[in-house]
């Protein structure tokens, strides 16, 4: 069996969002002296010796965890091989497991020592729903985290819920074992499964399987509602991973954030893309909470922002979000429409925004007439190189590529920009809209420079970027 693990080093793996990982890459290779990375769906791996403090500087990702083992998928295992390859998992290399648990200790020791650290809690312990229906099962599911499959948390019992075989397995505890350790170790099993394993094997199965080997080989003891230490398992047709997670709480959870809107992860992307470091104005003009630009003033606290919605309940709580962030000094608001902007032209730098997806994020039929409008409001009031960066939903997306023209970035003459999934040429576009649309439709000014589909959940968006390379043309 293969790990990760070194004297030198510790082996990590940061969770994020299906298109998020490129962010999350380029943080790690920024922000932590990193070696090894690599980045497969859902997940970026890498070795290191950072301390809490540094390992929260991640923004884009949604969890961390410290890496007790990867390797290639099990499926070629069926039944009782399968049954004892996963034993194995703990039994294979019982110091690993130790080891890997007192390096995860040490960091539990520096969350003690920093108090309510960023909002996480001081032990890593869950609480849950006193429902007395809910403490009864075997089983409970999580919230399910962005891009990744349903996770299901097992609480393993050898006497009743351990497959017979495995019950008959030589399994003793080492000298290795937990009870060297001073404190009683209670644990539980989070297994995410996907691909071959569901069809032979549950996800609960393969959790009864790995607690009850935890047990045997360790003592220790598995505990669903209020555990010490949570495992968490992933098998999928590309890889298996085991790992134990630093904090309880997702990075994604900002103790600075009041009131909840877009999700911070992707706040914190289109910020980045933005070229937030160069600027001196930035510009959300339908800021809602705020969340965009706290992610921002958080990372570039000297650059001025600037909110605009039409909502005053809604800037309430963007000031809210503000005042508990410390931000004061950088972030303002204002009441106003994006439709009729109170803003110089070519005073900002930067303009970032969500564009609202309507119910239940949906592509309204009202957001697409809006649409032009609101793009020419904010190409009117952004600087000559200055950034737009957008999220759109798919729909609005495809709308806005279809519909839309905007130079490309590798050709700087006026076309309409084909994408991988969209191939429509200016000329197509004048025979069905015809002069007069175009004109409204022209973007001449704008350069399209990048987009990324990012996951939102349960759907999917795109994070547009442009630059102004010229001056507005009218026609």
């Amino acid at each position: 069996m293969s790990h990760v693990l070194s004297t030198d080093s510790h082996g990590f793996f940061y969770t994020a969002g299906r298109g998020m990982e490129r962010f999350v890459l380029e943080e790690i290779r920024c922000k932590l002296s990193a070696i090894d990375v690599e980045s497969m769906t859902g997940k970026v791996f890498f070795k290191g010796n950072p301390d809490l403090c540094s390992l929260r500087k991640v923004k884009s990702a949604e969890r961390i965890f410290l890496l007790l083992y990867k390797g290639p998928p099990l499926t070629e295992y069926k039944g009782n091989a399968l049954l004892f390859t996963l034993q194995k998992l703990v039994t294979g290399e019982p110091k690993v497991w130790l080891d890997t648990f007192q390096i995860w200790k040490t960091f539990q020791e520096q969350i003690n020592k920093q108090g309510h650290f960023h909002g996480q809690e001081k032990v890593l312990k869950r609480k849950l729903d006193d429902d007395s229906s809910k403490s009864k099962s075997k089983t409970c599911k999580e919230e399910i985290e962005v891009g990744e499959e349903p996770l299901c948390q097992v609480q393993a019992t050898i006497d009743t819920a351990t497959p017979l075989l495995l019950q008959k397995l030589p399994v003793k505890v080492t000298e290795h074992s937990a009870h060297n350790i001073s404190e009683p170790i209670t644990f539980r099993v989070s297994c995410r499964c996907s691909g071959v394993y569901t069809k032979t094997m549950t996800a609960q199965d393969i959790g009864r399987v790995i607690g009850a080997s935890l047990s045997k080989q360790f003592g220790w003891k598995p505990d669903l509602r209020q555990p010490m230490l949570e495992v968490f398992v992933h098998l999928n047709d590309m890889y298996s991973v085991v790992g134990f997670p630093i904090l309880r709480q997702p990075l994604s959870n900002r103790d600075y954030i009041q009131s909840t809107g877009l999700r911070a992860t992707t706040a914190w992307a289109m910020a980045s893309v933005a070229e937030i470091s160069a600027a001196k104005y930035v510009l959300d003009p339908m800021c809602g909470v705020g969340t965009i630009l706290l992610e921002a003033a958080m990372e570039w606290p000297h650059t001025s922002f600037l909110g605009i919605d039409k909502s005053e309940v809604q800037l309430k709580h963007a000031l809210d979000n503000v005042k508990k962030a410390g931000v004061m000094n950088s972030v303002a608001f204002l009441k106003g429409s994006v439709l009729d902007l109170p803003v110089l032209s070519e005073s900002m730098d930067v303009i970032i925004s969500d564009i609202p997806f309507g119910k239940k994020f949906t592509c309204s039929k009202d957001m697409k007439e809006l649409l032009p409008d609101i793009i020419r409001q904010m190409e009117r009031v952004l600087c000559i190189g200055g950034v737009l960066v957008l999220l759109l939903s798919q729909k609005l997306h495809y709308h806005l590529k279809t519909n839309f023209h905007f130079k490309s970035n590798e050709d700087k003459n006026l076309q309409c920009h084909v994408s991988d999934s969209v191939s429509q040429c200016r000329s197509d576009n004048l025979k069905v809209a015809g002069h007069i649309t175009l004109k409204k439709l022209d973007f001449t000014c704008l350069t399209h420079i990048e987009s990324h589909s990012v996951s939102l959940g349960v759907t999917e968006a795109v994070i547009f970027k442009c630059k102004k390379t010229s001056n507005s043309i009218f026609f």
